[in-house]
């Protein structure tokens, strides 16, 4: 009697033995993996990105975007809409709010996106043609839209300088830097974050929102919470004392040297745009913003 042949391993057993031995020998990596992931799709992935250049975009003032998503609700539907996001285009996502008081906003609402208003052309910042004079004739830009970004700049001018020069008397801040300050950041007066919540400088809260009222908005993070004010005068004053406390108080040193105040705020942390202190002076010298620093009384 002949006995049987030892049975020969399919393909399949072989490739199923080898998934296991790998899967052994990898088993801490692989399981490190699975939870980062797990971390990242069931907290939300957010990536922080500048975008904020008004000397050559013709878009909307953005100094921070953000991009990801909110909570998901299953597992199964986070790691569909995480892996689809790496070949979708960037878009701005606001993140919802988690302390309160908080004021509820519209989504995908961004705290530089522009309020509605008479403005011909809301889709170019009011201070590109500030930033690049030559921006309008460049594009071909109509004598209305130039003449009614340049209006609009001046009359926050128009409006707001008493209030600087003011904060100046009290402070010792270079009218010419809030105003500076004040344009940039609120884009002349038209940013969601100014017109909704009267908040000129993108001052976010302090502690957790205690003693104050905040406003969540897309910008780096869901726990980022921008200052709602009652009035715009109680939006200046809240710069000049953020310029006050002990991260900025060196630069009083400055006097009115507004050079030295861009870019040490720029130094100091306030924007994380590279190029924040240079606007700054930009600005300030093309609009002569510096003549208010010597209107003192």
């Amino acid at each position: 009697m002949s006995t049987s042949p030892t049975p020969q391993p399919t393909a399949l057993g072989r490739g199923i033995a080898k998934f296991f031995d790998y899967a052994v020998f990898y088993g801490v990596e692989i399981l490190l993996i699975i939870l980062i992931l797990y971390l990242c799709i069931s907290r939300g992935l957010t990536v922080s990105i500048d975008l904020y250049d008004p000397m050559v975009a013709e878009g909307v003032q953005v100094s921070e975007a953000s991009l990801g998503s909110a909570w998901w609700r299953d597992v199964g539907d986070k790691a569909t809409a995480f892996f689809a996001s790496w070949n979708e285009p960037a878009e701005v996502v606001v993140l919802s709010a988690i302390d309160s008081p908080t004021l509820p906003v519209d989504s995908l609402d961004d705290f530089n996106d522009v309020a509605p208003s008479e403005d011909p052309a809301p889709h170019i910042s009011n201070l590109t043609l500030v930033l690049s004079p030559d921006y309008g004739e460049r594009k071909g830009l109509s004598p209305h839209i130039i003449k009614a970004k340049k209006a609009r700049v001046q009359a926050y001018l128009d409006r707001y300088a008493g209030i600087a020069r003011r904060e100046m008397r009290k402070f010792g801040i270079p009218a010419s830097i809030t105003l500076a300050q004040g344009l940039l950041e609120s884009n002349a007066g038209d940013s969601k974050l100014a017109v909704v919540s009267l908040n000129h400088f993108g001052i976010k809260c302090r502690r957790k929102c205690l003693g104050c009222t905040c406003r969540n908005y897309g910008d780096d993070t869901r726990y980022d919470m921008f200052r709602v004010f009652d009035s715009v005068a109680e939006s200046f004053r809240e710069h000049s004392e953020l310029l006050n406390t002990s991260r900025y108080a060196k630069l009083k040193a400055h006097g009115t040297d507004y050079v030295k105040w861009a870019h040490g705020l720029k130094a100091c942390g306030y924007a994380t745009d590279k190029r924040y202190g240079h606007k700054l002076v930009t600005i300030i010298e093309n609009l002569g913003l510096d003549k208010y620093d010597k209107v003192i009384s």
